[in-house]
């Protein structure tokens, strides 16, 4: 499971889970993905791990999770 903690631009910080990483990597390849690229990351956690992220942003963790 994938549990992201985000915040929004000018929004307050919200929980997005996905099944696995490739429902989230899926959700982002739509024409209007469910996330936005430039929304602050602030936790997430895959399988119950702690994933630290160089870009702390939904875009980085899209391509963290992409490599």
């Amino acid at each position: 499971m994938l549990e992201i903690h985000y915040i929004p631009v000018g929004g307050a910080e919200k929980v997005k889970t996905y099944e696995t990483a490739n429902a989230f990597l899926a959700a982002q390849y739509l024409e209007v993905p469910e996330l936005q690229d430039n929304s602050r990351v602030t936790k997430v956690l895959l399988d119950g791990e702690a994933v630290e992220l160089q870009d702390k942003t939904v875009a980085g963790l899209f391509d963290y999770l992409n490599h």
